[in-house]
């Protein structure tokens, strides 16, 4: 468990969204080739299905767009046809593209009002400035030890694995443990 964290007010959360990269995805490109490879951890995927186990609504809000975007894209919509979000037991994760700055807090807004959400019950994982205004307004901001070391002072969770490699799921095992659940009994896809 993280020190000084709330379990309060991380029970009372309902909505997360999620920075891609740095966060689902490592923050490393590949440049000089045609298509923008990314590199993300099975695990951070399993993260997001936990999240969502526990009633969680998420979303992916990320500065990439157009052919940037087609990793996340196809990553969203892997997520999307699990049987659980098929059949209804989970809601989709949603995804906005061209979001930086305060762009990302005013996405996150709009998200939020569509289920007449609060941010008092909102959290967020961010790792660059880019993500600043978004985490510095929710009510529980994480962020992956590679992160900025200004972001990381701004938030109650600091994963122990960077991004892409494991943060999503750190934070989804902290979320799990702060429920009370037992993961082996969540149902998973």
């Amino acid at each position: 468990m993280q020190p000084n964290v709330d379990k309060e007010l991380v029970q009372s959360i309902r909505y997360f969204a999620f920075d891609s990269d740095g966060c689902i995805f490592s923050n490393m490109v590949w440049e000089g080739v045609p298509f923008k490879p990314k590199a993300r951890s099975y695990y951070d995927g399993q993260g997001v299905s936990l999240m969502r186990a526990l009633g969680i609504r998420t979303c992916v809000i990320t500065n990439e767009k157009d052919a940037n975007a087609a990793a996340v894209r196809s990553v969203v919509a892997k997520w999307n046809s699990l049987p659980s979000c098929k059949n209804g037991d989970w809601p989709e994760v949603e995804l906005f593209e061209g979001c930086g700055g305060h762009r990302k807090l005013e996405t996150l807004n709009a998200w939020l009002k569509c289920y007449d959400g609060k941010l008092s019950e909102c959290g967020a994982m961010g790792d660059d400035l880019v993500d600043v205004p978004m985490l510095k307004t929710v009510a529980f901001a994480a962020a992956p030890i590679s992160a900025e070391l200004a972001v990381r002072n701004l938030c109650s969770f600091v994963s122990e694995r960077p991004g892409g490699e494991g943060a999503v799921r750190d934070l989804a095992n902290f979320f799990v443990e702060v429920h009370g659940k037992n993961p082996l009994e969540l149902p998973f896809d």
